[in-house]
């Protein structure tokens, strides 16, 4: 089966009702990832699971659902390679990626910096 991402409107009065709702479509066979943004009224579902099956669950736990769509989901955004802060563009006293050497003398007497 392919991976959907289903994309429900549903009432959300209170915090019991949202309870309800995650409870009621997370024990769906299938369902991979749940999110529900309660100032959209928009209830997401992602995984192999069949719509009407969701609709049906929402159904028994007195909701009207109104599916907005069904359609694959988002692919995962790339990862951006972050540089560490050391080696960012600009520093005011270096510039970018210098490398310092620290030596020590056996004896403590002092250091040099390259």
């Amino acid at each position: 089966m392919t991976v959907k991402k289903v994309e429900i409107k549903v009432d959300i009065n209170c915090g019991k009702c949202k309870n309800a709702i995650m409870q009621a479509v997370t024990e769906l066979e299938g369902v991979n990832q749940v999110a529900l943004d309660q100032e959209k009224s928009l209830l997401t579902v992602v995984g192999t699971m069949d719509p009407v099956c969701v609709v049906g669950q929402l159904m028994k736990i007195k909701q009207k659902p109104v599916v907005v769509s069904v359609g694959p989901p988002k692919p995962p955004e790339p990862k951006k390679e972050t540089k560490p802060e050391w080696c960012m563009p600009y520093h005011p006293y270096y510039t970018p990626c210098d490398v310092v050497s620290v030596n020590t003398y056996e004896s403590g007497s002092g250091c040099t910096i390259m």
